[in-house]
């Protein structure tokens, strides 16, 4: 290998081995059993998401009707 690849080889395998012991760690993190009751946090997101859902239509309803009270009448000629 040339000896001016070497030095960045090395540091790509030291920050690609890094970076897999973060990601296993996490992986393992994730996987433990031990913290908050999954079932609450899905419903809580389930609860913003069907109020963001709500306010979504809201606005686009009212955007629409605003739309529609702007086009006029047609008329007979």
């Amino acid at each position: 290998m040339n000896e001016q690849l070497l030095p960045t080889v090395v540091r790509v395998q030291t920050a690609a081995g890094t970076w897999r012991a973060r990601a296993a760690q996490a992986w393992a993190d994730r996987n433990d059993e031990t913290g908050i009751d999954e079932a609450v946090t899905k419903m809580i997101w389930l609860a913003v998401g069907i109020g963001v859902a709500i306010l979504a239509t809201t606005f686009f309803m009212g955007v629409f009707e605003d739309a529609k009270s702007q086009v006029p009448s047609p008329v007979a000629p």
